[in-house]
């Protein structure tokens, strides 16, 4: 399990003021007692962390999965161009060559377009109307 960020900033300042893991692991427990103290090696990887990347916080956050590749900006370009000729155009059968959620993903979220299907309704008489 990830130290959270308090604690990594405790190891690291603590070891750089000291220069002793078996002090920070101490000190550690002194200050966090519902916690174990961390391992030598967690210690270490922490700290040379820091030395190396000038931080011990994550750096793969929000870096990690799957690139997207569908919502480059051509692709939303011509969604784009699409729609604009024939607002109509159903999703499903868009004739680009894309699918229907890459279709509607770039619609909802790149373009701010929101698909609906038109109902038709019946001309309001006045039976329709509320009495009172």
């Amino acid at each position: 399990m990830q130290l959270p960020k308090e604690q990594r900033i405790f190891i690291v300042v603590n070891f750089l003021d000291c220069d002793s893991i078996q002090h920070v692991q101490e000190l550690f427990q002194e200050r966090f007692p519902e916690r174990n103290s961390p391992s030598k090696v967690t210690i270490w990887k922490n700290v040379s962390k820091y030395k190396t990347e000038g931080t011990s916080l994550n750096l793969n956050k929000g870096r990690s999965g799957r690139k997207s590749t569908e919502q480059a900006p051509e692709n939303v370009e011509i969604v784009h161009q699409a729609l604009l000729a024939n607002p109509d155009i159903p999703s499903r059968k868009n004739g680009l060559g894309k699918s229907k959620s890459t279709f509607n993903r770039i619609a909802k979220l790149e373009l701010k377009w929101y698909p609906y299907k038109m109902h038709v309704r019946h001309k309001q008489l006045d039976a329709d109307l509320p009495h009172g």
